[in-house]
């Protein structure tokens, strides 16, 4: 039975999986216009006019993009024939800009390049990088650059983006982050500390069916608020419903570093705090790994790039497996309770004369109680 429902739990995830990547698709093909042309006049997207000095002057055919980019952990490059009718976001990324866009264009833990044909109606904006404008970009809203100096450069490789202090500023961000979920851990182990030892009991003991049931919370997260949403009455408990969530993953994966910790070497006579940290520091290991490989740059980024990405597997698996023993233990108030001992077999009393304790048995030809031994057949003596 259990088989079963794991089975469907999985099956369910994979729908769920398809059914959005279909419709991303589909959103992505229902806002794509091509070969758009431009005349003396000017040029028509859809039901925009722009001008001749207003932007994708010189350009033969356009590839409009209307929604927004964002993009954590990898970089965007906005092609030469693209326009995007919304903002381009990327979270510990790089930007190049060859094409339009009408919104902003942010770069947090990256750089932001604006190619000499780069157009940008709103603000250029980098966090821990650089903004680079080409001769020829065209920049109409502010240009913002915090956390470099004035006389930093940088120059942008489609193949291998980012420089060295770009790469090693997303290390930064990562080592900071980690310092920040062992904080939140450690606040939350001297809080609810029975709570945590629940979650962790349920992730190291029953680590695949908490996984299953992860991912079901996974699925039915979104549904949940979109059924509430609907509702005017349900949109004040889908205020409540989305930080609730995002706590859930805070708890569990904090219950799941601390199971990892306390099977680390002898975790005996460690304390439930060091194995806690110690549980986050081994999960994010292939992470700082990937960090560290891929500062040089060139294949190295390449190769920090693989191990990132497994390192990223591994914090969603955790993360999932602590999101069910969440849910099964009701945020940590449920203990698993152990499971029956199988009785022993019943002990049958031995029959008089048998045990240990039974006269033995006379054999053929031994001396017993009752004399010597009867003569052979045939009367020989």
């Amino acid at each position: 039975m259990k088989k079963w429902v794991g089975y469907v739990l999985l099956a369910v995830f994979a729908v769920a999986l398809v059914t959005a990547f279909t419709g991303a698709v589909t959103r992505a093909a229902d806002s794509v216009v091509t070969e758009i042309r431009i005349d003396d006049e000017g040029v028509r997207l859809g039901d925009r006019e722009y001008g001749r000095d207003e932007g994708l002057s010189g350009r033969s055919t356009v590839r409009v993009i209307g929604e927004d980019i964002v993009q954590f952990g990898d970089d965007i490059i906005v092609e030469e024939d693209e326009a995007v009718e919304g903002d381009v976001v990327a979270i510990l990324g790089s930007i190049v800009v060859n094409g339009v866009v009408e919104g902003d264009v942010v770069a947090v833990g990256g750089e932001l390049n604006v190619g000499p044909r780069g157009e940008i109606d709103g603000d250029a904006v980098a966090v821990g990088g650089g903004v680079t404008k080409e001769p020829g970009a065209r920049v109409r809203g502010e240009t913002v650059s915090i956390g470099t100096g004035s006389g930093f450069r940088p120059r942008i490789s489609p193949a291998f983006p980012g420089s060295f202090l770009s790469r090693g500023g997303r290390l930064g961000i990562l080592v900071v982050w980690i310092i920040l979920i062992v904080v939140l851990g450690l606040i939350i182990m001297a809080i609810f500390r029975r709570g945590s030892e629940n979650i962790c009991v349920r992730a190291r003991k029953e680590a695949f069916k908490m996984g299953l049931f992860g991912l079901l919370g996974w699925v039915a997260f979104p549904i949940l608020v979109l059924v509430l949403l609907i509702t005017i009455i349900g949109i004040p408990v889908a205020i409540l419903v989305v930080p609730a969530f995002f706590l859930a993953l805070l708890f569990g994966f904090i219950g799941v570093s601390y199971a990892v910790g306390s099977r680390l070497g002898n975790g005996h006579g460690r304390s439930p705090y060091a194995s806690m940290a110690l549980g986050v520091i081994a999960l994010y290991g292939l992470l700082i790994l990937a960090g560290i490989i891929g500062l040089p740059g060139g294949a190295f980024h390449v190769l920090g790039r693989v191990i990132g990405f497994i390192g990223w597997a591994v914090i969603f698996v955790a993360v999932t497996v602590g999101l069910g023993a969440v849910i099964m233990s009701k945020f940590g108030t449920a203990e698993l309770k152990p499971k029956p001992a199988t009785p022993p077999p019943p002990w049958n009393q031995p029959a008089p004369g048998q045990g240990e304790h039974a006269p033995p048995s006379a054999s053929p030809g031994s001396q017993g109680p009752q004399g010597p031994p009867s003569a052979p057949p045939g009367g020989q003596a």
